[in-house]
């Protein structure tokens, strides 16, 4: 039963590895049945999860859309279009690692990491929009 996860989690995470975007639970199930036909969707939420615990990969969550897992577990945001959904990283602005420790004094709290998705829209959406 072990080499059997093992072979699943391998082709889970080479699945989010060898994607060019951010794929959902969904994207990934998909893709891992082309190498494993009788996988479960269950058996790859159980995997992804095990994988963002492990911090081999990042979950991202995104109000209102379905989780998207990333291959790169670095600190760095990202950008979703509000139209098609598209959602990559957003290289043009840099993490801000000073907010990580810093101290919130009108509540006490010390921030320890953040995340920020921005939204906006993409080039094609806005191409699309220009159109009409």
């Amino acid at each position: 039963m072990d080499e059997r996860n093992t072979k699943q989690k391998k082709i889970i995470l080479h699945a989010i590895k060898s994607s060019q975007k951010h794929p959902t639970a969904e994207e990934v199930y998909k893709r891992v049945l082309e190498d494993i036909p009788n996988v479960s969707l269950t058996t790859v939420y159980r995997n992804l999860n095990r994988l963002a615990e492990q911090g081999i990969i990042k979950r991202l969550l995104i109000p209102n859309r379905p989780d998207r897992f990333e291959k790169n577990p670095d600190k760095h945001y990202h950008i979703c279009c509000e139209i098609c959904g598209r959602f990559e990283d957003l290289t043009d602005i840099e993490y801000d690692f000073e907010l990580d420790d810093a101290e919130c004094k009108s509540t006490g709290f010390l921030i320890k990491s953040h995340e920020i998705i921005f939204s906006g829209i993409c080039a094609d959406c806005r191409k699309i929009k220009k159109t009409k």
